[in-house]
């Protein structure tokens, strides 16, 4: 063989090796679908009342996690552990943000600042949910971030204020926001997108939200007979009347969560990034207005489905996981996946190594509810701890210290009309009590159990079992230095809260404007990840 064979060939082997290792260094896309008050009612988790090829397709193509949870059943609280990797109480967004006095602890991290360091270009439609006056510099600087009714696609490029006609379809306003996205992207660009929609969160009843003739649109109508249970009720309240009608609703929002999915997913193919791009798709916490989902410790206000695609790093695609997420997981995952280092204060876990089969190093799931917005019959904080079958709650304000409700029941009319029509003693009314005034503690069998009907807690029979949880939950909220641990502190928030909450009213209540923004400064110190380092959750 000559010399200059053998430079060739060499040539040839060195080129292909760096090649080789550009495409394995190529840094991955990032598409979080993110919806509004969506749980698992979807034939992907056995409910198949309406269907959804589109999801079902997702699924076929990556993981379904059987048991994802976020870390408060509230939007604000909820999105505020996404962007910043730590619970509530660690953030400092412990209820709802602008008016209502709630933000993030000044100078705290979010991935979003870690992958635009890196060179990500970022997006999202619809809302942050953690938006405050407050901040000194933006903690999720977003490069890409049209409000609520603004639709890039109206406008001339590079202008953010069209003007907008009546209702905006703002599930179409998120796609033609998306494609603008794409086709705006530097080429070989790594992005982070979330993709967002109001479409599942109540009012449900709004076809404004699709523009008339778009693609792919109508889906069938929501087949009454098929609605047989009230979400978070299980067998208890078989929906009746208006209320099977206002249950139907919610499934038409999701049939439109599912055509906005196989949308975003065709332009993603479109543009050619299918293949380099980790996908998503989730919601912020469960279904709102049935009293035991959304502001609520109960399952249907935590568990969120769950479902990921990633080709070329997913083991086996097509399978479900058994593996535990929870909310705090998403920035160690994102970061990781883009090759960056996981900061060393955050409680989480990335879930790459289970995608790729190594097994999950969760052990268990927690939340720390404290509000939703100002009204009062919203601050009610909770502590849940679960191992993925058995559960337990803490009601801060349990056994009846103070009744949950004083200013009326925020169930929808129809499901109060529904539960006022049966005996006393039936299990949805005695269910109803018990959200109303909850005891102490409850502990539930999510296996034999998934709508907690009944509460176990001093059942000796699981006495090892409430032991166990009790304990775990309990050094939980020491690691994470979860103020509520303290009586004194508690007694100190609960009278500041009431003092806001009657400034509230005093200013109009949710007609108040944001620059008579509620104070919790008090309660809200700068960041200082110290007492969090090297601290993973258990």
């Amino acid at each position: 063989m000559s010399v200059i064979l053998m430079l060739r060939i060499v040539t040839i082997l060195t080129a292909s090796a760096l090649a080789t290792t550009a495409v394995a260094e190529k840094r991955p896309n990032i598409l979080f679908i993110h919806m509004e008050d969506m749980g698992v009612q979807i034939p992907t988790y056995g409910d198949h009342t309406v269907a959804t090829p589109n999801l079902d397709k997702l699924a076929a193509e990556g993981v379904v996690f059987e048991r994802a949870h976020v870390t408060a059943a509230t939007c604000a609280s909820s999105r505020g552990s996404i962007f910043t990797g730590v619970y509530p109480h660690q953030n400092g967004i412990m209820g709802f943000v602008q008016q209502h006095g709630f933000h993030y602890r000044e100078g705290i991290p979010t991935f979003v600042k870690d992958l635009k360091a890196a060179g990500y270009y970022t997006g999202l439609t619809y809302k942050y949910g953690v938006e405050s006056s407050h901040y000194k510099t933006e903690p999720v600087p977003f490069d890409f971030h049209p409000k609520y009714t603004e639709n890039w696609l109206t406008g001339a490029k590079g202008k953010n204020k069209p003007k907008i006609e009546g209702k905006p379809p703002l599930v179409s306003y998120s796609i033609d926001n998306f494609k603008y996205f794409l086709e705006n992207l530097e080429q070989g660009q790594p992005f982070y997108f979330q993709a967002q929609t109001p479409d599942t969160h109540h009012v449900w009843k709004r076809p404004h939200f699709i523009r008339q003739g778009d693609l792919g649109w109508p889906y069938p109508e929501v087949n009454l007979a098929k609605v047989t249970e009230t979400p978070g009720w299980g067998h208890a309240l078989p929906p009746k009347g208006e209320l099977r009608k206002t249950v139907a609703e919610y499934y038409r929002a999701i049939q439109r969560v599912d055509w906005y999915v196989g949308r975003i997913l065709a332009l993603l193919d479109e543009y050619g990034h299918a293949d380099n791009t980790l996908v998503i798709f989730s919601a912020d916490h469960g279904p709102s207005h049935l009293l035991r989902g959304k502001t609520t410790p109960n399952e249907d206000g935590l568990r969120v489905p769950f479902v990921v695609r990633w080709p070329g790093h997913v083991k086996e695609v097509g399978t479900r996981s058994d593996a535990l997420v929870s909310f705090v997981d998403l920035y160690p995952t994102f970061v990781d996946a883009a090759g960056l280092e996981i900061p060393d204060h955050l409680p989480g876990f990335s879930i790459v190594p289970v995608l790729q089969g190594e097994p999950s190093q969760r052990k268990h799931l927690y939340s720390a509810f404290v509000a939703h917005t100002t009204g009062i019959h919203q601050y009610w904080p909770t502590r849940t701890v679960t191992d993925g079958r058995w559960k337990l709650t803490q009601h801060v304000f349990g056994d009846g210290i103070r009744e949950r409700y004083p200013d009326g029941n925020k169930a929808v009319f129809s499901l109060n009309r529904q539960l006022s029509e049966l005996p006393a003693d039936s299990l949805a009314v005695k269910l109803a009590k018990r959200c109303e005034v909850p005891p102490a503690f409850e502990l539930y069998d999510l296996q034999e159990d998934p709508h907690e009907l009944v509460n176990l807690i001093s059942d000796p029979q699981q006495a090892e079992v409430e032991e166990r949880l009790r304990t775990q939950l309990q050094s939980w909220r020491r690691q994470t230095v979860d103020p509520f641990v303290d009586p004194d502190f508690v007694t100190r928030f609960t009278s500041h809260y009431m003092q806001n909450y009657n400034l509230w009213k005093s200013l109009g209540g949710n007609k108040m404007k944001e620059k008579d923004a509620l104070d919790f400064e008090e309660f809200i110190p700068n960041w200082d990840p110290t007492p969090y380092l090297g601290k993973k959750d258990q």
